[in-house]
């Protein structure tokens, strides 16, 4: 387990003074990686190799909101793998020691070459703790159908320089910042995000066009599709779980 803290800056505020939910991402991920060194399969292991952690799935709830320029904390730990997948799982304190957040994420292995998943090692599933501690259960749900229904809102994304990371592709927690971004600006700040996951289906590469698109379901859930013209491939799928202010 890793125990980890970041500083929240001025300019990761939005204009609430909140730290939005992707900049919680980014501390994450960034935490995901630094325990994944301490185990051996980090980065700095895996460039040399040509493979990479690429995220197939994130589940966040978020307990609290975080405001202003303060101390967070993020405990992640590896949960477990299996042959082709494995789970991170992490907890995110406030400065005074209040849980803010917690989450599931799962993870593959990138060939980054042929752009291709392959097979977890058998040092990685030796790793596997002997009693696995999972922060929460796993929501399965499948994501629902949407041809021909008009969407509430949609919007057109263009990738850029500055959302492309070191496997050549988006950041994952851009993904999340698209989807929110497509919820009307007035039906959202009547609203609080309390609950997102998210599925990733597809890498987006710099200059790709995106259409994000939200789509409401039963009282304060809405599904946000992400889609590429292009190729109409669906990029990722995303659910939303709202309480009013």
């Amino acid at each position: 387990m890793l125990d980890i803290t970041f500083k929240a800056r001025y300019h990761e505020m939005d204009q609430n003074g909140l730290i939005p939910l992707w900049t919680l991402l980014n501390y994450f991920q960034e935490s995901a990686g630094e325990d994944a060194h301490n185990l051996s399969f980090g980065w700095e292991e895996m460039s040399p190799k040509g493979i990479a952690w690429v995220i197939t799935k994130f589940e966040i709830k978020l307990l609290k909101e975080v405001k202003g320029v303060q101390n967070i904390s993020i405990k992640t730990w590896h949960c477990m793998s299996d042959k082709l997948q494995s789970r991170r799982d992490f907890i995110m304190y406030n400065q005074q020691g209040e849980e803010i957040a917690k989450g599931i994420s799962w993870w593959v292995i990138l060939d980054l070459a042929k752009r291709r998943i392959v097979r977890n090692p058998q040092s990685l599933l030796d790793l596997n703790p002997q009693n696995p501690a999972p922060v929460m259960e796993a929501t399965d749900i499948r994501t629902p159908k949407f041809e021909g229904v008009t969407p509430l809102n949609s919007i057109k994304v263009i990738a850029r320089l500055e959302d492309i990371d070191s496997n050549a592709h988006v950041n994952n927690a851009h993904f999340s910042a698209w989807a929110i971004d497509a919820m009307p600006a007035d039906l959202r700040e009547g609203l609080q995000l309390e609950d997102l996951i998210i599925n990733y289906r597809a890498e987006v590469k710099q200059a790709d066009e995106i259409i994000a698109s939200v789509y409401p379901a039963e009282d304060g859930v809405y599904w946000h599709i992400l889609t590429r013209p292009a190729d109409g491939k669906e990029i990722a799928s995303v659910r939303t779980v709202w309480r009013k202010k």
